[in-house]
């Protein structure tokens, strides 16, 4: 963007990236939902070392490689396999492909209109399958944090780290 952009042209990009980076805030949460799932495997007895392990294994692996290894379990309900795999490659577009198209193509209020537009459709897609993993992942007997009681939670807060785990320079 060059700086002799109206504010107004500033704010409708800002709108758009804004949404960009929640969707994809929300695709980190149902990686996090499935590992839900994937922690189910875990047999009694674990450790917190062997399961760290596990965690760490699962964070080398790309959302659709650890799907493709869930999918094929006998519990989804209905409607969800294709859902997942919807919103995978739903996810893959949005990382590989959006903003690239979003860039090139030639600036404009339709042009944005049409991007926010593919972003809602995403979104509420999303929302509404975050919400059946949840009940089904409760149906199961996974417990989501607000099933947890009050100890527990203090518990897992103090798990949170304090600081971030780089500090970015390296990343890039």
């Amino acid at each position: 963007m060059s700086d002799d952009q109206p504010e107004p042209e500033r704010v409708s990009q800002f709108i758009v990236y804004a949404a960009y980076g929640e969707i994809m805030h929300q695709f980190q949460v149902l990686e996090l939902v499935l590992w839900g799932f994937l922690s189910r495997s875990f047999k009694n007895g674990i450790t917190l070392e062997q399961g760290m392990d596990r965690v760490e294994q699962w964070n080398g692996t790309t959302f659709g490689q650890m799907w493709r290894g869930l999918r094929t379990q006998p519990h989804w309900p209905d409607g969800v396999v294709a859902e997942v795999d919807s919103a995978v490659e739903a996810r893959n577009h949005l990382a590989h492909h959006f903003l690239r198209e979003y860039f090139l193509v030639a600036p404009s209020e339709a042009h944005r209109e049409d991007g926010l537009a593919v972003l809602h459709r995403i979104a509420s897609r999303l929302d509404a399958l975050l919400d059946q993993l949840d009940e089904h992942s409760r149906a199961l007997g996974v417990p989501n944090v607000e099933d947890l009681d009050e100890q527990a939670r203090q518990e897992i807060e103090t798990l949170r780290p304090t600081t971030w785990f780089t500090d970015g320079t390296d990343q890039c």
